[in-house]
């Protein structure tokens, strides 16, 4: 799906994540347009041709772990695998809970309803 542009509200949990706060903290601030506040609330934005697109996030520990990860916004799927890979996918497996609608859902559960083509 090379063409996919993912829409999405989530939460993101690591089966368990493997990395603390800081160390995710500091892979997304290797970004460019990324917009990171002390607090764990971020905002990285991008632009794929005439298509902008934005993704808010932030960051949640406990017991010194990155505990969940909220993600809300859209962008082609090569910046959000990249976004993932802060978080140690693909070797962390992930469950994303669906905010609204309350739902876990496998990673290829959610790519399947996240993505919808570009034309």
């Amino acid at each position: 799906m090379t063409n996919a542009q993912y829409r999405f509200h989530v939460n993101l949990f690591g089966q368990p994540f493997h990395c603390t706060w800081e160390e995710a903290a500091a892979a997304l601030e290797q970004f460019p347009r990324m917009m990171f506040e002390p607090d764990g609330s971020w905002i990285l934005s991008g632009n794929k041709g005439k298509d902008r697109w934005q993704v808010d996030g932030h960051l949640f520990d406990f017991d010194d772990r990155l505990h969940r990860v909220e993600l809300h916004g859209h962008c082609p799927q090569e910046a959000f695998d990249q976004l993932l890979r802060c978080f140690g996918w693909p070797k962390t497996t992930l469950v994303f809970e669906q905010v609204i609608e309350g739902v876990q859902l496998s990673e290829a559960d959610f790519r399947e309803r996240a993505a919808e083509r570009v034309a």
